[in-house]
């Protein structure tokens, strides 16, 4: 998914009064920690993404596969198997026994009538569901009509087309099950959520949401933490005091890292950065000597210095924490050689291609990307030889930002990230795919499309993650967009917590962390 959550909370969040709150260590003896975590909203799973919003619902809730602490590979968790021989029709079998929190086990029915009910359009994480057949088409009974349950603890997945990553996506908190009593009265469920992960709702304020470890839990291991408090600040650097002032025991999407005596987490996260070109605009983008030029002139490690330890400089189109991804495929295009981009410039030119004399890098001003922006602008500009004039333009929010690409009204490149929806290459990739909602440059390329296709087709992971690799070396030699910087989860800890990992997507493992 496009990166737009992540990088700020929501400015309606109540600001809480820092010195009013008493020390998280208070609670030392009763197992309980203070989790910072951004305002959630309709305590739904489709609703909410587990890194921004649906911190304690990620808790509460436990899918057919999880992911492992600290890492992209999956486990069955409520599965017992998922089968397919096509990677289009899936056959799901649950294990038997599994208990919500309200003691109803859980059935085919609750996936397939939770999955439905999170693909309807007003969903805000109904694109998680857009792979299976009959998404957006609205049935009689409102079952999606990919979605056939067999029995009890059986149900089956058809897709509109083979997706190779559609297993690892179902760890992610929008694929969780729904209890009976949702359907029954969806308003008693939202005062108190019933989930069937390792904690259960206790209670929900303007500030807080309160879970407790729900000791009949069916997986594989209690959790050592008692009770979690997931409590919202106005923004990161608020959570980020809090922390360092010992008040709360976990923050993520830390701004700094001083003062935390070394109780930092820094992994690798599932994003990427990239400037996009528009592909249909010949004038601007008509030459991949050019875009490798561009590419080339731009220092991305003293430009990155801007976001602190959040960003490395991209060397691949696909994020390290990909299984299967290789580092340094996107080769000598995406390092800083002011040579080899003045070369390659004068490789357009005797190409017949005339570049831009000014050439505009497009940011949204609504996030922290007008320094980096500036900062890749000149350095551009200076190792062109001023040949090309590398200028940067903000516009006000990423909405409008999409809005103008969209509708090719952008005269240069723009900034772009990437949030994986599921850890695996055909995520990222599939967004150059011809005719993908996703795919805003316009590019297109029949190989690509073929290798992508065939690498969807095919069960075996490490035969599909050869052809993936493939259709990613056509990329490095069109670059319809440049790599820039990967996304890392720089997260903090109280000397209370031990063990301490974050998820693939930057929240806190709640599984795994010990006091």
């Amino acid at each position: 998914m496009p990166a737009t959550r992540r990088a700020t909370l929501a400015a309606a969040a109540p600001l809480i009064a820092l010195a009013a709150l008493a020390p998280a260590a208070s609670a030392a003896e009763d197992g309980e920690i203070t989790v910072a975590a951004c305002p959630p909203g309709t305590m739904e799973p489709a609703e909410l993404d587990e890194d921004c919003g649906g911190e304690a619902l990620g808790a509460m809730f436990t899918g057919l596969v999880e992911y492992l602490p600290g890492g992209p590979a999956t486990r069955y968790a409520v599965a017992s198997s998922i089968t397919t021989r096509d990677n289009k029709v899936f056959t799901v079998r649950l294990k038997k026994g599994w208990r919500f929190h309200d003691g109803t086990e859980v059935k085919a029915r609750n996936f397939v009538r939770a999955w439905s009910h999170g693909a309807r359009a007003s969903a805000n994480g109904s694109y998680y569901f857009d792979h299976i057949a009959g998404f957006g088409k609205p049935t009689r009974t409102g079952v999606l009509s990919g979605l056939k349950v067999v029995d009890d603890h059986t149900f089956t997945i058809t897709l509109n087309e083979p997706f190779g990553g559609f297993v690892p996506m179902l760890g992610r908190l929008a694929f969780a099950p729904l209890p009976d009593s949702f359907f029954a009265s969806p308003a008693e469920y939202h005062k108190a959520p019933v989930g069937n992960g390792p904690y259960r709702f206790v209670s929900r304020t303007d500030q807080d949401v309160t879970v407790e470890r729900y000791d009949d839990y069916s997986g594989t291991a209690l959790p050592a933490a008692t009770r979690i408090v997931y409590r919202t600040y106005s923004d990161w650097d608020a959570a980020y005091k809090a922390l360092r002032d010992g008040q709360v025991d976990f923050a993520p999407n830390l701004p700094r890292t001083t003062g935390l005596g070394g109780r930092v987490v820094n992994t690798p996260s599932g994003g990427i950065h990239v400037l996009n070109f528009p592909m249909k605009q010949p004038r601007i983008s008509g030459n991949a000597d050019f875009r490798r030029a561009v590419s080339m002139a731009i220092p991305r490690e003293a430009v990155g210095e801007e976001f602190g330890a959040s960003r490395v400089p991209a060397d691949s189109f696909v994020p390290p924490p990909t299984p299967g991804a290789r580092r340094g495929t996107c080769g000598e295009a995406c390092a800083y050689d002011p040579a080899g981009a003045r070369a390659a410039l004068a490789k357009a030119r005797a190409a017949g291609f005339t570049p831009p004399r000014t050439f505009t890098i497009y940011y949204n001003a609504d996030a922290r990307n007008t320094r980096w922006a500036r900062l890749a602008a000149t350095a551009a500009t200076k190792a062109l030889g001023g040949q090309v004039k590398v200028v940067a333009k903000g516009v006000p929010t990423f909405a409008d930002l999409l809005s103008r690409a969209t509708r090719g009204r952008l005269a240069g490149a723009y900034r772009w990230a990437w949030l994986l929806d599921t850890p695996h290459m055909s995520d990222v990739l599939a967004t150059y795919r011809t005719g993908n909602s996703s795919n805003f440059t316009g590019y297109s390329d029949k190989g690509f499309d073929a290798l992508l296709a065939a690498a969807d087709r095919t069960p075996s992971p490490a035969r599909a993650a050869t052809l993936y690799r493939r259709a990613e070396k056509i990329l490095a030699r069109d670059l319809p967009a440049i790599p820039l910087f990967f996304y890392r989860n720089v997260a903090g800890h109280s000397d209370r917590l031990s063990n301490v990992h974050t998820t693939l997507f930057g929240s806190l493992d709640v599984r795994s962390v010990e006091l």
